[in-house]
């Protein structure tokens, strides 16, 4: 399995779903457990992020995440796919300047760079996409 689409409903409550998706898959892929950890954490901040931001928590709307194993297996990226108006990464603050130390939100882009790269960012009539790319271990 190369590719892997999981289409969810904008709610919270289905990130157990897709966990355990992304797990199937990156066994499948042979990925190390500290790999999927890692890999867990980034996608449970994209998935949020899309619910609650992109899709202001309608639970009518998708959430497309899709898994693809690419440059010959040296890469994973992953695409969040919401329907929401998108943003700009490199717009937001950066949450460990020191009067933002002790909010309690704003961290997710700032995690989700720690470990991957985000490779492309398009916003389109039908919505927005975040792609992530990963060099798995």
């Amino acid at each position: 399995m190369r590719n892997c689409t999981v289409i969810l409903k904008s709610r919270v409550a289905e990130y157990g779903l897709l966990r355990r998706s992304m797990m199937a898959f990156g066994e499948a892929q042979g990925y190390s457990s500290g790999f999927l950890g890692m890999l867990e954490l980034t996608l449970k901040e994209a998935f949020v992020n899309a619910v609650m931001h992109g899709n202001h928590d309608s639970g009518e709307l998708p959430v497309i995440v899709l898994f693809q194993v690419a440059s010959a297996g040296k890469c994973l990226e992953v695409t969040v796919r919401d329907c929401g108006a998108g943003f700009r990464p490199d717009d937001l603050p950066d949450p460990t300047i020191p009067h933002l130390l002790l909010k309690t939100s704003g961290r997710g882009v700032y995690i989700m760079r720690r470990y991957a790269e985000i490779a492309n960012v398009q916003t389109d009539s039908s919505g927005f996409s975040l792609t992530l790319r990963y060099t798995p271990f």
